[in-house]
C-alpha cells in the first residue's frame, strides 16, 4: 500500500498536535483497516533516517571514508535495514499480547495507528543529531545532547499518545512506552553485537 501525500501531512499534523498534548490531534490519522495498513507502509518515509545509521555505523567501524560508496557493504546494509524494521515492529507486536491482557483489543488498531506515525516522525527527527555528528558539524558532547533533548520529546509525545488512544492513566502508559524503549535497546544492542 502506498502512502498518499495528503495522508503524510494530515498523520504527520496529528502527531504534532499529540506532541502538544492536543488529544483532538487524533483525528487527524486514518483509524480505519487501511489506515492500519498503511501506517506500516509509512516506514519508506524514513529511508532518510535509514541512510544516516548506515553512515553512522560505518563511521562507529572506521569504514566511513571519503570517495567510498556508502552502501557497499551488503552485511551493514541489511543489518541496518533488519534492525530499523524491528524497532518500528517491536511494539505493535508485543502490545498485540498486552492489549489482549489489558482489556484493550478494541483499542489496538488507533494506538498502533498512532504510534507508527509517531515512530516515523521519530526516526526522522533522531537522525539530524547523527547526522550533526557525521558531518561534523556537532562534537559528540553536543550530538549525544540533541539526541537526548529529542528523545525526551519523542517519549512524551508516545506516552500521551498512549494515553489517548488506550485511555490508559499516566502510569500505565508509561510502562508500555518504556517497554518500548526496552525493546528498542535490545534490538540495537543486537543489532551492534551483529556488526562487531
Amino acid at each position: 500500500m502506498i502512502v498518499t501525500a495528503d495522508e503524510v501531512n494530515r498523520s504527520f499534523k496529528g502527531t504534532l498536535d499529540l506532541l502538544n498534548s492536543r488529544a483532538e490531534g487524533l483525528q487527524a490519522f486514518d483509524m480505519s483497516e487501511r489506515g492500519f495498513w498503511r501506517s506500516f507502509a509509512a516506514i519508506w518515509l524514513t529511508l532518510p533516517a535509514y541512510v544516516v545509521s548506515v553512515a553512522f555505523e560505518r563511521l562507529r567501524l572506521g569504514l566511513l571514508v571519503p570517495n567510498h560508496p556508502l552502501l557497499d557493504s551488503f552485511w551493514i546494509d541489511a543489518v541496518v535495514a533488519l534492525g530499523q524494521v524491528a524497532s518500528f515492529l517491536a511494539l505493535p507486536v508485543a502490545m498485540i499480547w498486552g492489549a489482549r491482557r489489558l482489556g484493550l483489543t478494541d483499542r489496538y488498531v488507533p494506538f498502533v495507528i498512532v504510534m507508527n506515525w509517531i515512530s516515523v516522525m521519530a526516526m526522522l527527527v533522531m537522525s539530524v543529531p547523527v547526522l550533526l555528528l557525521i558531518l561534523g558539524w556537532a562534537p559528540p558532547p553536543l550530538a549525544g545532547l540533541f539526541s537526548l533533548a529529542f528523545f525526551i520529546i519523542v517519549l512524551r509525545a508516545q506516552w500521551f499518545a498512549t494515553k489517548a488512544t488506550l485511555g490508559l492513566p499516566g502510569l500505565p502508559a508509561f510502562g508500555i512506552v518504556a517497554l518500548g524503549v526496552l525493546l528498542n535497546s535490545f534490538i540495537q544492542a543486537a543489532m551492534r553485537g551483529l556488526l562487531s
